[in-house]
């Protein structure tokens, strides 16, 4: 379960946009507070939904560097 919060956030990290990174961490950091406590079946479902959302994230990261947009104010 660690591993996976490790690799969404470092799949969040490779966003260029300052907006798209800083929902994937928050999404990612909500989604894992709101799941720590789960057992059982929820727990599995939990994971489960942690790694689709992974595979979601990898695929959107490399959509935005195709398209690279310019820096925000934030950056």
């Amino acid at each position: 379960s660690l591993t996976l919060y490790r690799n969404l956030l470092r799949s969040a990290q490779r966003f260029s946009n300052y907006n798209f990174r800083e929902y994937a961490f928050r999404l990612t950091r909500d989604d894992f507070r709101s799941s720590q406590q789960a057992t059982g079946a929820d727990a599995e479902r939990a994971y489960q939904r942690g790694t689709e959302q992974l595979e979601s994230l990898k695929r959107m990261v490399v959509v935005s560097e195709m398209y690279p947009q310019g820096k925000h104010a934030m950056d």
